[in-house]
């Protein structure tokens, strides 16, 4: 049983969400009083937008009894769909359960604040609101639902439908791109030198991980340079690749079956690779490592707690084989052109040409 839940979440981080909703549900009609395969169960459904069907079992999660770790989520989860729901008495009444279990997780009231407004308690609720953002401007709990809190805090007068916009209906695109990686991220990169990573777009979606340890330079140099790329927008917050899932229905015309960049997925290869990397292509390997350290310092949140799907003894392993024996690397700064250079994305400004 353990095994096949553990496939299952394997799954649910390489991005194969439907894959990984039907196996929960196989799991769970074989062991229905288990909370924590309703809990898995009704996340499955929540990151795939489908909110309706996620919610009984969250109740149900709920009700057998969930560790405190998944309870805390569920609770969160839960009164976030009662609201965009309407139903938004069962939410005030949730999260008022949630702050007497939880008492020192200041998330809690945001939410419950969220709530009030849409009662007409306005005036409690803004305290609520003003007073825990203020308090807790650098707590990891609120941290981790920062775009639900964010999202939902500016269309608290919304429906549902005005909240979550999904793109379901939009026709997949069947046939896979022929261009190359190395095609795509010339492409995508051409005037990167303008603007560095404080600027808007990026290359057209690939599984770039998958291409670290490619036998072909070219297309090794083209993925690592697209990733470092990502990383270095999420750095100067002028993109985010990288969205835990449950906060990817708040994007706007979300379409829950199109790709998405799962993080874990990068972090497996940056482990397995890294060596060869650091070899091969030692600027952005040490730009890598620069704002994998940075990102999540400056968040203040672990990243296997703001991305609850990654693998967290995964992500320890890449604290501990990658980026702290590395990190004497960045006592020593390395000007931005040379990172062109060693990507192959052309320069702009003249000081960015080598002699």
């Amino acid at each position: 049983m353990e095994n096949t839940k553990d496939l299952a979440l394997q799954l649910r981080r390489q991005g194969q969400l439907q894959e990984s909703k039907q196996m929960f549900l196989t799991l769970l009609s074989n062991d229905q009083l288990n909370p924590s395969l309703h809990y898995e169960c009704a996340r499955s459904f929540d990151i795939l937008a489908e909110e309706t069907e996620a919610m009984p079992f969250y109740e149900k999660a709920i009700e057998l009894g969930l560790p405190d770790e998944e309870l805390e989520d569920a609770f969160v989860k839960l009164g976030s769909i009662y609201r965009t729901h309407e139903r938004f008495l069962e939410a005030k009444k949730l999260y008022q359960e949630a702050m007497r279990k939880f008492p020192k997780k200041e998330q809690m009231t945001i939410f419950y604040a969220m709530a009030l407004y849409n009662l007409g308690e306005h005036a409690e609720a803004m305290g609520f609101l003003i007073d825990n953002i203020a308090y807790t401007s650098t707590n990891q709990d609120i941290l981790k639902y920062y775009r639900t809190i964010t999202y939902l805090g500016n269309r608290l007068d919304s429906s549902s439908d005005q909240i979550i916009t999904l793109s379901k209906n939009q026709a997949l695109q069947t046939e896979p791109s022929t261009n190359s990686i190395v095609e795509k991220v010339t492409e995508g990169l051409k005037n990167f030198g303008l603007g560095g990573f404080h600027t808007g777009g990026g290359c057209e979606y690939d599984e770039y991980f998958n291409y670290f340890n490619d036998r072909d330079l070219e297309t090794r140099r083209g993925a690592l340079a697209a990733f470092t790329v990502m990383l270095g927008k999420w750095h100067a917050r002028s993109g985010f690749t990288f969205i835990p899932q449950h906060g990817r229905k708040y994007l706007g015309r979300y379409n829950p079956n199109e790709p998405f960049h799962e993080l874990n997925n990068y972090i497996e290869a940056i482990i397995a690779h890294h060596h060869q990397i650091k070899q091969d292509f030692p600027v952005m390997f040490k730009y890598i490592i620069d704002f994998l350290i940075s990102i999540e310092k400056e968040r203040k949140v672990p990243y296997e707690k703001w991305f609850p799907e990654l693998d967290a003894q995964l992500v320890q392993r890449l604290r501990d084989e990658v980026l702290l024996p590395n990190k004497s690397l960045l006592e020593f700064p390395t000007e931005f052109k040379y990172f062109l250079r060693e990507s192959g994305i052309p320069p702009f400004f003249e000081s960015d040409f080598f002699e």
